[in-house]
C-alpha cells in the first residue's frame, strides 16, 4: 500500500513538472517577443527624435519645448543603459524587459512632445 502511494506521488509531481516547464518556456518566449518589439521601437524612435529635432530647431520651436523633449530623450537613454546591465536586451530576463518598455515610452514622449510643437510651428 505504502508502495502505491509513493508510485501515485512521483507520477503526480512529474506530470506537474512538465506543463510548468511549458509555461515558463511560453513566458519567456512571450516576453522575448514584447522586448523584441520594444527594443526595434526605441531605436527607430531615437532616429525619429533626432529628425524631430532638427526639424524643430529649424522651424523656431521654443527652447522650453525642445528642453523638455530632450529630457525625455535622456530618460529614455538612461533607461536602455540600464537594460543593459541585465544582458542584452532581446535575451528575455525580466528585468531588461522593464528597462526597456520604459526607454520605448520616454522617447515615445519625446517624439509626440515634437511632433505637436512641429504641427504647431506649421500651421502658424
Amino acid at each position: 500500500m505504502r508502495k502505491y502511494i509513493v508510485v501515485l506521488l512521483v507520477t503526480f509531481l512529474v506530470s506537474m513538472a512538465i506543463p510548468m516547464q511549458i509555461v515558463e518556456a511560453t513566458e519567456k518566449r512571450s516576453i522575448g517577443s514584447i522586448q523584441h518589439f520594444y527594443y526595434l521601437r526605441y531605436n527607430k524612435g531615437i532616429e525619429k527624435f533626432d529628425e524631430l529635432y532638427n526639424k524643430s530647431v529649424e522651424l523656431g520651436v521654443d527652447e522650453e519645448t525642445l528642453e523638455l523633449a530632450l529630457e525625455y530623450k535622456e530618460l529614455a537613454e538612461n533607461e536602455y543603459e540600464i537594460a543593459w546591465k541585465f544582458g542584452h536586451p532581446l535575451k528575455g530576463h525580466f528585468q531588461t524587459f522593464v528597462h526597456m518598455r520604459k526607454a520605448y515610452l520616454y522617447i515615445k514622449n519625446a517624439i509626440e512632445i515634437l511632433e505637436k510643437a512641429i504641427e504647431e510651428a506649421e500651421s502658424s
